[in-house]
């Protein structure tokens, strides 16, 4: 699975991606990692998977989370920014609206 992810194959790498997040079907040698989590979603946004406004918010989620060792607030404002532009793109408006709201709580996090 990691070899295929390495060598572009979307599916392989959003498995890798969602595996790290969750912690399952990592097998014994692997642990959850959101670290991890963050570099496989990062590749497929950058392949261009469908949806990817999902990805980018899923992202931003683990950057506000205090225990993800991840935390990275301007970041997690900026995804949600940029997934709230994909969304629209996509006309999904309801959740691009959403996802503007999410960005500016983030952001209002940092004063």
């Amino acid at each position: 699975m990691v070899s295929a992810a390495h060598n572009g194959d979307v599916n392989s790498i959003l498995f890798l991606a969602r595996a790290f997040d969750s912690g399952q079907s990592l097998g014994r040698e692997r642990r959850q990692s959101y670290g991890q989590a963050l570099a496989w979603y990062q590749m497929a946004v950058e392949m261009g998977v469908e949806k990817r406004y999902l990805i980018m918010a899923r992202m931003a989620e683990i950057m506000l989370m205090e225990d993800s060792g991840c935390t990275d607030l301007n970041r997690a404002g900026e995804l949600y920014s940029k997934a709230a532009k994909a969304a629209t793109e996509q006309m999904c408006g309801k959740l691009a609206n959403k996802y503007y709201m999410l960005s500016e709580e983030a952001w209002d996090l940092m004063e």
